[in-house]
């Protein structure tokens, strides 16, 4: 008798861990922030710097305090997902912990160490308790939908909506620092949502979106319909962030999606995706009719000698590199990339950040054990679904789970949030711990 009870209140403690980690998942984008500790190293951006704790950490700590709760009112045996994908997490915590010995600021890199602990525990959570698809795409949906909706009416309005309370960026084209696109002397703002930057907001909406079209894709009617009703306007959305890693990465997970079907003689999900595909250009196209010097200015026809940012990443490149060789052993330190050009380059002609290549900063952060880790964790679930194609090509959970890794690492070749941001860190350890959980069941 006291056994039944215990195993019924534990099961409470886990549904409301469950409920927990579907806020988790719909506070990801958000910007919301409690600053535990103001530290500022001029000239740096303040958020290198500062400890900070967002809104999903907030609910990420209750999920895990919740799941502890009912491991310990009701103990089982934990499952570890594929063995390869977290020996490599675990051996990246590590590294992690070992770049604190090298660190140029040794307290944020004990700081960020505990919070990648955390996600490792994050990990574990989704491949014990995630036992429905709903937990993951229903907070999913809701979280692109709200945000696209906030993205619309920004760029309608080109200003902010007065969001501050949740986390809301003062948005002013005219100002210095607002990301916008600048065509014939005009400013045009991109769309925030309620995040940190456009292709923060771009990456975290595609991300949802192959959420949603695997949904649609292999969902049953009720699901496909509500899905596509939540896709499009987020399509819309997407396009008016304007990040080109985003429209990329989608572009590559979705075909990838698609063209799976298509080999496998599959049409239904084949037709849905062109009509998908065909509603959601009839929604976009009148935007970017409207603004199409806009995004030839985006675009610009791949001419990369004129496109003054891919010249400053590729500068942020060589000097990253640079420390990467310097430093190769252990690291700068984890979370202390910023810090470590800063100390490195004294005539600087840019703002110091973070290459915009995630496994570079990897490499750079936690050195060469690190960065074997977190390549490991790239290639084992293209490797493993390559060595099992005809078997996983049919399981839609893991069709899903792995485009959305696809459209991560996509994102990670241009940008450097998935690493050093907790909107990407919360998205790619979200992304193992799908495909490792499938990637358990299907073999």
């Amino acid at each position: 008798m006291a056994s039944f009870s215990q195993e019924r209140l534990s099961q409470y403690f886990s549904t409301a861990a469950r409920i927990a980690f579907a806020v988790t998942v719909f506070l990801i984008p958000f910007r919301w922030r409690l600053e535990i500790w103001d530290r500022p190293f001029y000239p740096l951006y303040s958020d290198y710097t500062n400890f900070l704790l967002f809104a999903s950490d907030i609910a990420m700590v209750y999920t895990l305090v919740f799941w502890a709760g009912s491991l310990i009112i009701f103990p089982r045996k934990l499952k570890l997902g594929s063995m390869f994908i977290f020996i490599s997490l675990a051996g990246l915590t590590l590294a992690g912990w070992i770049s604190v010995l090298g660190s140029a600021d040794g307290i944020l890199s004990r700081y960020q160490a505990v919070r990648f602990f955390m996600l490792l525990l994050f990990y574990l959570f989704i491949v014990n308790e995630i036992k429905s698809v709903k937990w993951v795409t229903m907070p999913v949906g809701a979280q692109v939908l709200f945000q696209s909706v906030v993205v619309i009416l920004q760029v309608a309005s080109q200003s902010s909506l007065g969001l501050s309370a949740l986390g809301e960026l003062t948005l002013d084209p005219a100002e210095t620092g607002t990301s916008v696109i600048i065509t014939d002397g005009i400013r045009f703002l991109r769309g925030y949502g309620l995040s940190d930057h456009p292709n923060i907001l771009g990456g975290c909406i595609i991300f949802g979106l192959i959420l949603l079209l695997a949904s649609i894709l292999y969902g049953n009617t009720r699901t496909r319909i509500i899905s596509s009703i939540v896709f499009l306007p987020c399509f819309l959305a997407l396009v008016m962030t304007f990040s080109r890693s985003a429209w990329l990465g989608f572009f590559m997970a979705g075909s990838f999606m698609v063209g799976v079907e298509a080999f496998a003689r599959r049409w239904r999900p084949v037709k849905v995706a062109i009509l998908l595909g065909v509603l959601s250009l009839l929604i976009a196209s009148p935007f970017i009719k409207k603004n199409i010097s806009l995004f030839q200015t985006r675009v610009n026809s791949g001419n990369v000698a004129q496109d003054n940012q891919m010249q400053e990443r590729a500068f942020l490149l060589d000097a990253g590199n640079t420390i990467f060789v310097e430093h190769s052993a252990i690291g700068v330190g984890l979370g202390v990339a910023p810090l470590a050009m800063r100390d490195r380059f004294e005539n600087f002609p840019l703002n110091f950040q973070p290459p915009h290549y995630a496994i570079l900063v990897v490499a750079m952060e936690t050195g060469v054990l690190g960065g074997i880790f977190y390549l490991l964790l790239l290639v084992i679930p293209l490797v493993s679904f390559a060595s099992n194609w005809k078997s996983f090509s049919q399981k839609p959970v893991m069709l899903g789970a792995f485009a959305l890794l696809l459209a991560i690492t996509v994102v990670g070749f241009f940008d450097y949030y998935t690493w050093s941001y907790a909107y990407g860190r919360a998205w790619q350890w979200l992304g193992w711990g799908l495909y490792s959980a499938a990637l358990e069941t299907a073999v």
